[in-house]
């Protein structure tokens, strides 16, 4: 596995991990099964999804793998200013009730603090009052899935949300197989931390997105010239990848393995304490 020293990438650990395509133990095998969203039956439960971990704020609702409905917007505040009744809106477009979900994810962070804790209880709330599954997403993680939709394995994800202070909250992923990841363990990074970190992945495809101003953006292309960094139009995050994780996620575990709303806690990174690596996706486990 990989590790971050410093906020950089160790480019000789990076490298022994593209290599063996390593989850946590080591083991070479997450990938290697050709396994996608195909291979799973979804059926046609209605899933909510919530990320208002940022200025950004998205609902979605899905049917099995399928959007039905979904809305974001840019809050002059944190994407946190959400309602009950923007999901009951959604939901009311195709005919359905709150009391009709199966199952919420919501996205955990790291991101706004604020924000963060609304859309946490929010989820919080509807899966006591439900009885249903409640999943958390890391943020990075989520916008790692949109980043990556059309990504081929060895590709890397560098997924960048705002950590205020001229800092970033960076995630690094790498793709494995048709929606599975490898997640590095995230960390809180200066801008010239993040450059050092996507210049030193070995030779392979490097999709750069999120939160990310122009000034950046031309500092990363020159750090490491000829990667893909995102517009913000395709790096501005939506619930509906959120969901996407979440049912990898919900369909990876027995119904008995589904602990309590409770147990979803927020992730809240800094320089002191960064995160540990996951993996993710329909062949990933946790």
């Amino acid at each position: 596995m990989s590790s971050i020293s410093d906020g950089q990438l160790n480019p000789e650990s990076m490298a022994m991990a593209s290599k063996h395509g390593a989850n946590s133990s080591g083991d070479s095998s997450v990938g290697e099964r050709n396994a996608g969203w195909w291979d799973d039956d979804a059926g046609s439960d209605l899933l909510l999804a919530i990320d208002s971990s940022s200025r950004t704020g998205s609902l979605a609702v899905l049917r099995g793998h399928y959007v039905l409905a979904e809305a974001s917007w840019t809050a002059t505040g944190p994407g946190g200013a959400l309602h009950l009744g923007y999901a009951e809106l959604l939901l009311q477009s195709h005919g359905y009730r709150v009391a009709d979900l199966k199952a919420v994810a919501v996205a955990i962070g790291p991101g706004s603090f604020t924000g963060i804790r609304a859309g946490l209880s929010l989820g919080q709330g509807l899966s006591s009052a439900l009885d249903v599954p409640l999943v958390g997403i890391s943020t990075l993680e989520a916008l790692a899935w949109q980043l990556g939709c059309t990504a081929k394995s060895g590709d890397f994800i560098c997924a960048v949300v705002s950590a205020g202070r001229g800092l970033v909250h960076l995630g690094l992923s790498e793709v494995t197989g048709s929606g599975s990841f490898v997640h590095r363990p995230p960390s809180t990074v200066t801008a010239d931390e993040l450059c050092a970190s996507v210049a030193a992945i070995p030779n392979a495809c490097v999709i750069v997105g999120g939160e990310i101003e122009p000034d950046l953006a031309r500092q990363i292309v020159a750090a490491r010239p000829g990667l893909t960094v995102a517009n913000p139009v395709t790096g501005q995050r939506r619930a509906a990848y959120v969901a996407m994780a979440g049912l990898a996620l919900l369909r990876s575990r027995r119904e008995a393995e589904n602990p309590g709303p409770e147990s979803v806690q927020p992730v809240y990174l800094n320089r002191e304490n960064p995160g540990r690596a996951t993996t993710s996706g329909w062949s990933g486990e946790r």
